[in-house]
């Protein structure tokens, strides 16, 4: 898939990623649905989903939904958490999607930052 079919202006693209480094700059983010698929509407929203093992802390979670809502973008942001998703929905995700970060690294010591330790998704 091609950044061409992706359906944000450069500076929305700058302003998503900002957020992202600020928060889970360690997983790979991907965007998918209509913005990747050529189907968005002016106010359509971005789905993004963030490619983690474990699920994420509510606070990680909550201060993505805070600072995407908080943001001057146009329109309202998704977010996925990949290991709270099911087979199903992962199927469609990987169908059409588009890298919009590369995850930096894992923590020191050997945890990944923004982990909830519980064993059940969120």
């Amino acid at each position: 898939m091609s950044e061409q079919r992706f359906d944000i202006q450069p500076e929305h693209l700058a302003l998503v990623r900002t957020i992202l480094r600020r928060h889970v700059p360690q997983y790979d983010v991907w965007a998918f649905g209509s913005r990747v698929q050529g189907r968005a509407k002016v106010h359509s929203d971005l789905d993004l989903v963030i490619m983690t093992d474990r699920p994420l802390t509510l606070d990680v979670m909550a201060a993505l939904a805070d600072d995407f809502a908080e943001s001057d973008l146009p329109w309202k942001v998704d977010i996925v958490d990949w290991a709270t998703t099911d087979a199903v929905f992962r199927t469609i995700i990987e169908h059409d999607r588009i890298l919009v970060q590369t995850g930096t690294a894992h923590v020191p010591n050997g945890e990944e930052a923004g982990h909830n330790s519980a064993s059940t998704p969120l």
